[in-house]
């Protein structure tokens, strides 16, 4: 099947680069993952991924973003008592150089104040007010809530929990996200399990490097750029696992990851029928909004 892959992208690139080739080379990449991964693949790091709880992981997308403001300890406690199996979150640096747990690039969305994470220091980013600009179905959220510390979430998850640890960037080399998140993870594994992921491939290097007993997973998105979106970046990583969103799974995408021996991690989860698509394919998590709608999927497999 490789090769005949190879022989089609040969003759495709010929024709000259076009969006709908990337389909035929994520196959291609995800595929070449056992071979040319071999030499960056983490024994450690896989056998870290075995000791996961079994069968396929709900995971909540910032937390129970449906129903609680976004990467905060409610959200992620949130997600836990709407039936997950742990979170996703995103990781940046305070302006002392602590992991605090945000999306965006400043705290105007989801804060009551502007600018920057690292404007503030730590202590300051925890007495933000991160909750009252929610509003979901049920109203207003009921707790005062700031900006946590990564450190603070893994140790509030429960023994077992999966924790998803996106990191925020590009980051420059010199800010040590990377290494300042690795020592935060190193102290709470293994009784938490964490996969770290990124859009960036130079970020998922250097904590393979710093260890390579932490899951890596290559962040994928059709509007990224082309080692991203085709997937190239997966071999040259010797990734544990992919984190694609649900557009570009199918059954071709799937088959490729499972010959390279790959974990297939879901964002950007539609709905609930589009969550059964993906559990019928296949897929080793699916990371969602809301969380208990996706629940009752898991409790019947």
């Amino acid at each position: 099947m490789a090769s005949t892959l190879v022989k089609m992208a040969g003759s495709a690139l010929r024709g000259g680069w076009s969006a709908p080739l990337d389909p035929l080379f994520r196959q291609l990449a995800l595929r070449s993952t056992a071979l040319i991964g071999r030499g960056t693949s983490s024994t450690s790091a896989r056998e870290a991924l075995a000791r996961f709880p079994e069968g396929p992981l709900l995971l909540g997308h910032r937390g129970a973003k449906a129903r609680a403001p976004e990467n905060t300890l409610g959200a992620f406690q949130a997600a836990l008592d709407d039936g997950g199996h742990g979170v996703e979150l995103d990781t940046t640096l305070s302006g002392d150089s602590v992991p605090v747990v945000l999306h965006d690039d400043t705290l105007d969305r989801t804060t009551n104040v502007f600018g920057k994470p690292s404007d503030f220091d730590a202590d300051e980013l925890g007495s933000l007010d991160a909750a009252s600009w929610f509003h979901g179905s049920h109203g207003a959220w009921p707790d005062q809530e700031g900006v946590p510390r990564l450190s603070e979430v893994l140790r509030a998850m429960p023994d077992g929990a999966v924790v998803n640890v996106e990191l925020k960037g590009p980051s420059p080399a010199w800010a040590g996200l990377e290494r300042r998140v690795v020592d935060v993870i190193r102290a709470h594994t293994p009784r938490v399990h964490v996969i770290v992921s990124s859009f960036h491939p130079a970020q998922l290097l250097e904590v393979r490097r710093l260890d390579a007993a932490i899951p890596i997973g290559v962040l994928l998105w059709p509007e990224a750029i082309l080692p991203l979106r085709t997937a190239w970046a997966v071999p040259l990583l010797g990734a544990e696992a992919v984190h694609p969103p649900s557009s570009l799974v199918d059954g071709a995408f799937m088959d490729a990851a499972r010959a390279a021996g790959l974990r297939v991690h879901v964002w950007n989860v539609t709905d609930v029928n589009d969550g059964r698509r993906l559990l019928n394919l296949g897929v080793d998590a699916l990371i969602v909004d809301d969380v208990a709608a996706h629940a009752p999927l898991f409790a019947r497999r």
